[in-house]
């Protein structure tokens, strides 16, 4: 009985000590990285720094989440512990592949067809998300309106 109770006070205590191998990433309210804390257990962490942290190793994923505004957002790289903090007025709240969204440097050619005269627009910086990023290239250019007297192309320079 006695051999019975020393492993089980053995077996407590290597798993409180577990614990305490663990580095946590700490956050601010608003999601941003702080600091790495080592040597705490979980309980230890909350009474210190409340919820906002996760195990430094922890799983990240890439996320859709539709607000209650009715816009979308494609927060990358958060583990579930921060999602659910971070994402709790979420309307939904789903796990998608990484590179779901990309950003894109672009420019829009218009082009008169009876001169052959264009111009170009100002180089915008997009995020696209979805089957299109898979189809996207620098210098890919796409037709936005072919009509008898206009042209208007929009070409990829550069994922961002």
């Amino acid at each position: 009985m006695q051999t019975w109770i020393l492993i089980l006070l053995v077996l407590t205590f290597s798993a409180c000590e577990k614990d305490k191998e663990y580095c946590w990433l700490l956050y601010d309210q608003l999601g941003n990285e702080g600091g790495i804390v080592c040597n705490k257990t979980e309980e230890e962490m909350e009474d210190q720094y409340g919820v906002y942290f996760d195990r430094e190793n922890a799983t990240r994923y890439c996320w859709k989440i539709q607000y209650a505004t009715g816009s979308p957002g494609y927060p990358e790289k958060v583990t579930e512990k921060m999602a659910g903090i971070f994402f709790q007025g979420a309307v939904t709240k789903e796990k998608i592949p990484c590179g779901y969204c990309q950003k894109w440097a672009s420019r829009q050619k218009d082009l008169y067809k009876p001169t052959g005269g264009f111009s170009y627009r100002p180089v915008k910086a997009e995020v696209l998300c979805g089957d299109t990023c898979a189809t996207l290239f620098v210098g890919r250019i796409v037709t936005i309106r072919d009509t008898p007297d206009s042209l208007i192309t929009v070409e990829f320079l550069q994922k961002l």
